[in-house]
C-alpha cells in the first residue's frame, strides 16, 4: 500500500505559499501544514504559523499570516515574515501559579512594544465547570469566550443539540472540562461575546472573526495561547 508522501519546506522548487496581511483575516487555524494535495497525496510542512486555509484545486494550501517563535516559557512572538525580521506582536505570560487552576493573564504587545491588548484565563466558581477567557481590548467590550453549550440555557441547549438528548447528556456538555472517561465526546466549540455580539467562535485551533473591530493580534494570541 503506498501512502502519502511528506515534505518540508517547498522542497524540488515547489513555492510556498506567500505571507497573507494579517489584518483582515477571517478564518484561521495554528499549525505547520503549508500544503496538502488531494487525499492520499502529498504533504508539505513548514514552520508553526497563524495561517489561513483555502482550497487550492482538489487540495488545500495553508498560507501563513503570522510565523511564531516561542523564545521562552510562558511567551511566544509572531512575526509578519518566513525571516521572522519584523515582529507583529509578543505574547507573555503574567503572574500565575504552575497548577492550572489559577487565574492567569497574557499580555499582548505590538512590535513597537505597545499594549494591543490582553488574554486572561479565569477559573471556574464550580469545579465540574470549565475555566473562560476574557480578551480585553482598549477602547472595546470585554470579550467572554465560553463553551457554546453553557452560552444557551438547558432548554435551548436540548432543543439545538444534534440527536435525541437526555437529561444527563445535556448536563455532560454544560459541564464542559469535567473528568470522566465514560462520557459523551466533549464539545470543543467557544463562543467569544461581547454585549451580545458573537465576535468570534473557535472550535480547538480552528477559528473564525465575526466581527471587524476585534484586533487580530488578540484573536492569534488566543490561539496561540490554547489550554497551556
Amino acid at each position: 500500500m503506498v501512502f502519502g508522501r511528506t515534505t518540508r519546506g517547498g522542497r524540488g522548487g515547489e513555492p510556498l505559499p506567500p505571507v497573507l496581511d494579517w489584518r483582515d483575516v477571517t478564518t484561521f487555524t495554528v499549525g505547520g501544514v503549508e500544503r496538502q494535495d488531494a487525499k492520499g497525496g502529498r504533504t508539505v510542512f513548514g514552520p508553526t504559523a497563524v495561517r489561513v486555509p483555502r482550497r487550492e484545486g482538489a487540495g488545500r494550501v495553508y498560507p501563513p499570516c503570522a510565523l511564531v517563535a516561542a523564545p521562552g516559557a510562558g511567551a511566544s512572538v509572531l512575526y509578519e515574515d518566513r525571516e521572522m525580521r519584523r515582529v507583529l506582536c509578543t505574547v507573555e505570560r503574567e503572574g500565575g501559579g504552575p497548577d492550572g487552576r489559577d487565574e492567569r493573564c497574557y499580555l499582548v504587545r505590538d512590535g513597537e512594544g505597545l499594549e494591543v491588548g490582553r488574554v486572561r484565563r479565569v477559573p471556574p466558581a464550580r469545579r465540574l465547570l470549565r475555566h473562560t477567557w476574557r480578551v480585553e481590548q482598549p477602547g472595546r467590550p470585554e470579550v467572554v469566550g465560553r463553551n457554546k453549550w453553557a452560552a444557551l440555557s438547558r432548554q435551548d441547549a436540548a432543543v439545538h443539540a444534534v440527536g435525541k438528548l437526555v437529561e444527563g447528556v445535556v448536563d455532560s456538555a454544560l459541564s464542559f472540562g469535567a473528568d470522566g472517561g465514560d462520557g459523551p465526546r466533549r464539545d470543543r466549540t467557544l463562543l467569544w461575546t461581547a454585549g451580545g455580539e458573537e465576535v468570534m467562535r473557535s472550535e480547538g485551533v480552528d477559528f473564525r472573526v465575526k466581527s471587524r473591530w476585534l484586533d487580530r493580534r488578540l484573536a492569534f494570541a488566543v490561539a496561540i495561547v490554547g489550554d497551556r
